[in-house]
């Protein structure tokens, strides 16, 4: 399956837009109800470097995904747009959302640049299984990549890159 390709916009239950200042508060909430501190502000302005998508189901945001990009490479870890955090809520896992902001995110990045990489804990199965129905690739292995470390502080991070279009 190409990195860009998802279900069409008229199965969709659920609408994907960029994230809007005035998200700040139901994002935090979403934030908590995943047991994750909230996002600050700052975190959630999209520009031309980045972008910040949400999934609205009946005016309640359940899902947000963002982009990073890096300029510069970092050991095994190449410059350029990186998928970002990416977080659903508990009671609307596995219905397609993550699948959905992620290849919203993919089309974005497709528009500027002809490779995507993202990076996750060695232990997450999740993340691992989505983004290789993507078709990303595993490039390394690394215990810091981009200055961030394995959550747990005791596994490796794997380094993935799709290329699109």
């Amino acid at each position: 399956m190409s990195a860009i390709n998802a279900a069409s916009n008229d199965q969709r239950w659920f609408e994907l837009r960029q994230a809007e200042e005035a998200d700040f508060e139901p994002i935090a909430e979403l934030c908590r109800a995943g047991g994750l501190l909230p996002w600050a502000p700052a975190s959630l302005a999209s520009g031309e470097t980045k972008t910040v998508q949400v999934a609205v189901h009946n005016s309640q945001i359940v899902g947000l995904a963002k982009t990073h990009w890096h300029a510069q490479a970092d050991g095994i870890a190449p410059a350029g747009h990186y998928l970002g955090g990416i977080i659903v809520h508990p009671g609307w896992r596995r219905q397609g959302i993550g699948a959905e902001l992620t290849a919203a995110r993919l089309r974005w990045i497709g528009q500027r640049a002809k490779y995507a990489y993202y990076f996750t804990n060695e232990q997450n199965q999740a993340s691992r299984a989505l983004h290789a129905n993507l078709g990303f690739e595993r490039l390394a292995e690394a215990e810091e990549i981009h200055s961030v470390r394995a959550d747990d502080g005791a596994s490796k991070l794997l380094l993935f890159e799709a290329e699109l279009g």
